[in-house]
């Protein structure tokens, strides 16, 4: 018996085994339940045709998706805005893609901190708000 004989007779064997045990196959992933959704629109003088979606899924994720921001020098941040405070904090960063998916904190309060805010941010060390918002929504739901 040569080695890839074997190897393909062992994967045949595992495989088999595991119909056997687990007939139905693997678990499907379980549906994801959306606490709240904003649509996020251009804000201040960001081009009108930025836009976006955000959603909080049950699991304690952000689910963003955007479209036509415009190019900036550094990279853009995601946040949480309590709208009558003002008090922010950031949830994460925008990678390269139209979609990201962010983990929230354990407990945020989604009723007190219920806008979504994309900026622009430069790499300058600093961690507060830039000041240059581009997208912005409020959760509802």
């Amino acid at each position: 018996m040569t080695a890839a004989t074997a190897v393909a007779a062992a994967t045949i064997g595992v495989v088999g085994t595991l119909a056997v045990l687990d007939p139905a196959g693997p678990e499907p992933a379980p549906t994801q339940v959306v606490l709240a959704s904003a649509a996020l629109r251009a804000y201040g003088a960001t081009p009108p045709d930025a836009n976006g979606e955000a959603r909080v899924f049950d699991n304690g994720r952000l689910h963003l998706h955007v479209a036509n921001l415009p190019d900036v020098p550094g990279y853009y941040e995601v946040w949480l805005i309590n709208p009558q405070t003002m008090e922010m904090f950031s949830v994460g960063v925008l990678g390269g893609e139209s979609d990201e998916l962010l983990r929230l904190p354990p407990n945020v309060d989604l009723q007190a901190y219920s806008v979504v805010d994309v900026s622009a941010e430069a790499y300058d060390n600093n961690t507060a708000h830039s000041g240059k918002s581009l997208l912005r929504g409020a959760l509802t739901g």
